[in-house]
C-alpha cells in the first residue's frame, strides 16, 4: 500500500515517487505518475494505481485532485492533517477540516457533500449512517432485513465515512 500526503492548497507527496503540484502541467504530472489509465481524457487523468482523479484547466495545468476509492482504499492510505481521512470517522474529518478552515464551509449538502473555502477542500459521500438505519428500520418492520442483512451491514459501516477527498487550487470551489 502506497501513502500519499495530501496538502491543501498545494498538492500531494507520494510515498517513493514525488510531489504533485496544484498548477503543474499535464506533462509534468506523466513525467512522475506514467501514463495515465484509459479512461483518462484531455480534461480528467485517472491513476487508477493511485485511486486518483486530477483534473486539468483550461490551459493545461492541475486545478483539482481526488481520491475516488473511498471509504476502503485497496491500493493506497491516505493522510491529511495527519491522520487517514477514510479511517476517521465522518464527524471527526468534519471537523477536522473546519479546523484547518478557519472559516467558511458550504455544507448546503450536509450530511453528503462538505466543502472547506478556505483550503479548498471538498469531502462527499453518497449515504448517511442515518440513511442506512432507517433503511433497515424499514426492512425489518416488513420483514425483509434477514435476506439483505449482508449487504446493509457493509452499507452502514461504509456510511460512517467520506467516500471521496478532493482539493484544488485557490478559490476552486467558489468558482463554481
Amino acid at each position: 500500500m502506497i501513502t500519499i500526503e495530501i496538502i491543501p492548497l498545494s498538492g500531494i507527496e507520494i510515498e517513493r515517487i514525488g510531489r504533485i503540484n496544484l498548477g503543474f502541467s499535464k506533462t509534468a504530472v506523466e513525467a512522475l505518475l506514467g501514463r495515465p489509465s484509459p479512461s483518462s481524457n484531455a480534461a480528467q487523468l485517472y491513476y487508477d494505481n493511485y485511486e486518483l482523479r486530477i483534473d486539468l484547466n483550461k490551459t493545461g495545468e492541475v486545478e483539482f485532485i481526488e481520491f475516488i476509492n473511498g471509504p476502503f482504499p485497496a491500493l493506497t492510505k491516505l493522510s491529511i492533517y495527519g491522520v487517514d481521512p477514510f479511517q476517521v470517522g465522518a464527524d471527526n474529518l468534519i471537523a477536522l477540516l473546519s479546523a484547518g478552515n478557519n472559516g467558511a464551509i458550504d455544507d448546503s449538502e450536509a450530511g453528503f457533500c462538505y466543502t472547506f473555502l478556505n483550503i479548498s477542500v471538498g469531502i462527499w459521500r453518497q449515504m448517511t449512517s442515518e440513511d442506512v438505519e432507517e433503511t433497515i428500520a424499514e426492512m425489518k418492520a416488513s420483514g425483509e432485513y434477514e435476506e439483505n442483512k449482508r449487504w446493509l451491514e457493509e452499507d452502514l459501516e461504509r456510511s460512517k465515512q467520506f467516500w471521496t477527498i478532493g482539493i484544488g487550487v485557490k478559490d476552486y470551489y467558489s468558482q463554481s
